[in-house]
């Protein structure tokens, strides 16, 4: 976080994607993916990340305002967010950071709509979002509260009902498509960071750090990881969660590559 002075007073703002609050981060998605003139939206989101109100923010000098518009610039570059800013969204629960809980089977659902959400017409044209699969994403990663389930305690780390893929789809088309288009991109990008932070975290697992697939395949995935019965039984590896997969997938590349040399 920065400590700045506008107008005589100070603000605390902050320097990354990761320091900004949910409430920040919805009116920033607002912006970005609204159609505003450069300077109105360096503008706007310079007060968003202040936290000033409008009357006290038009009341700054002109030329204070424009001095403070590197402070939004980490906005319009390249995003870095993966902690998760909106653990709750109207009544339903999100993934922990990082993809810390994001099981194996919620990784390939998710996956398979993650590219299913751009649609590109041809190859210098760009991409435009698809709103049904958005929302379909969306309904993946957050779900309802388990019944009873203790927030304080939170003994198995995911107060989310277990995935399940109908009760997903129903929730997309009934409830996530009526939610305001910056939240569900708000998630989008929370999301796309996170694989593309695993995807270089991982190399040797996806096929030429793209991300385009994995080596395996993600269904076949669950196949190599369960064929050695560490695990359990395959329906007991789509549980697992995905950055085991992972740790699990970089293990048998190391055996793999011994077993040549």
């Amino acid at each position: 976080m920065k400590v700045v002075e506008l107008n005589k007073r100070i603000y605390t703002v902050p320097e990354n994607w990761n320091e900004l609050t949910g409430g920040q981060l919805l009116q920033v998605m607002e912006v970005l993916y609204g159609r505003y003139e450069v300077k109105e939206a360096q503008l706007k989101l310079l007060k968003i990340l202040t936290g000033c109100s409008w009357y006290r923010f038009f009341l700054t000098p002109v030329e204070e305002r424009v001095d403070y518009l590197y402070l939004t610039h980490f906005l319009v570059n390249e995003s870095s967010l993966t902690k998760q800013l909106l653990p709750v969204y109207k009544g339903f629960y999100g993934p922990d950071d990082d993809f810390n809980n994001i099981t194996g089977e919620e990784f390939v659902f998710s996956e398979d709509y993650y590219f299913k959400c751009f649609t590109q017409s041809s190859y210098d044209a760009p991409r435009e979002m698809q709103e049904e699969y958005l929302n379909e994403l969306v309904a993946v990663l957050y779900r309802p509260k388990k019944n009873g389930y203790d927030l304080a305690l939170n003994k198995d780390g995911d107060a989310r009902q277990p995935f399940n893929q109908n009760v997903s789809a129903y929730h997309a088309k009934n409830t996530i498509k009526k939610w305001p288009l910056e939240a569900k991109l708000a998630i989008f990008t929370w999301y796309e960071v996170c694989r593309m932070q695993m995807i270089e975290q991982n190399p040797d697992i996806f096929s030429g750090g793209s991300g385009e697939a994995a080596k395996y395949g993600l269904i076949s995935v669950m196949r190599v990881i369960a064929e050695g019965g560490i695990h359990g039984t395959f329906d007991q590896v789509q549980k697992m969660y995905v950055k085991m997969w992972m740790v699990e997938l970089n293990e048998k590349y190391e055996e793999s590559k011994r077993a040549t040399q």
